[in-house]
């Protein structure tokens, strides 16, 4: 008889995750990592001379420091924080930032700039209140950070979906090991439960141009009045704007990815009129959808 010469770890022998992650609080978390989407925009490993320095600021951007050489302080809103080599600084996109350091000292960081959307407008860190410092003794957030320095300097094949996968990675990392605003955090969840049922009929529907503001109330069996409001305070839009995004988002997709000619991805992102998906579309990207296509920029 052959005898198993190792054992598995118990569930209980595991260090427990913050309590975010357990029954609500986790299956909503499911919910929009499954719609979030990441771009990365950079992604720079900076020498940072003495006279360096960063003035209040805010960027249409998320990004991260990772401090590699030097100290300093940072300033967020109306929180100050402490910085050495080793911390990961979070500056959720649209925060009011600062960063000073001692006089005559250089200082050594990578920065990776992105967006991260979730619906193609909730910014995913200011959702969590993912913004601070962050110590990783494990140092999975340096060694991250410096391979996506390289991807972003060296540019080898795929490495935009590199990037993406990356910096999903380091996002997760973070909300699993770190106590990340829960006050902001819950808050914007519980809203957001609230809206699942006509979000994922609209996922659902993009296509459908019958999709109706009242279909969408009646699923959720409240007033449309309500649906605004709930809409305006999450997503400072109102519904009918927030599926005209969708379906904008969705035509970049096809522009991207297909060759279907334009009238034919108007009506594939729920658009029956074209002039009016060009009309949207113009508002929405600043651009038209030949443009876009023909442009690598995008």
């Amino acid at each position: 008889m052959i005898q198993n010469s190792f054992s598995s770890m118990r569930r209980d022998e595991f260090p427990a995750y913050p309590s975010e992650f357990t029954e609500s609080g986790g299956s909503m978390l499911e919910h929009l990592v499954s719609h979030l989407v990441i771009k990365p925009i950079s992604a720079i490993h900076y020498l940072c001379r003495p006279e360096w320095s960063l003035p209040p600021r805010k960027l249409q951007n998320s990004y991260w420091t990772l401090l590699i050489k030097g100290h300093g302080t940072v300033t967020m809103e109306d929180k100050t924080y402490h910085v050495c080599p080793g911390d990961l600084i979070i500056f959720p996109e649209g925060i009011r930032h600062s960063f000073e350091h001692p006089e005559g000292e250089g200082l050594e960081m990578i920065n990776v700039h992105f967006h991260a959307k979730v619906y193609g407008l909730m910014d995913f860190l200011r959702l969590h209140g993912m913004e601070g410092i962050f110590h990783d003794p494990a140092g999975l957030p340096e060694s991250i950070s410096h391979e996506l320095a390289r991807v972003f300097a060296l540019k080898p094949p795929c490495y935009q979906v590199f990037m993406e996968q990356q910096i999903k990675s380091m996002l997760l990392y973070v909300l699993y090991h770190f106590q990340c605003g829960p006050s902001t955090g819950i808050a914007g969840f519980k809203q957001l439960l609230k809206l699942f049922p006509a979000l994922e009929m609209i996922e659902q529907r993009l296509e459908d141009p019958d999709l109706k503001l009242s279909d969408l109330a009646a699923g959720l069996r409240i007033s449309g009045v309500y649906l605004r409001k709930m809409f305006n305070s999450l997503f400072g839009e109102s519904p009918v704007k927030f599926i005209n995004h969708r379906r904008i988002e969705r035509a970049c997709k096809l522009l991207r990815e297909s060759d279907l000619p334009v009238k034919a991805i108007a009506e594939k992102s729920g658009f029956r009129d074209l002039q009016f998906f060009y009309r949207v579309f113009v508002r929405i990207t600043g651009t038209t959808p030949a443009r876009y296509r023909n442009t690598s920029d995008f």
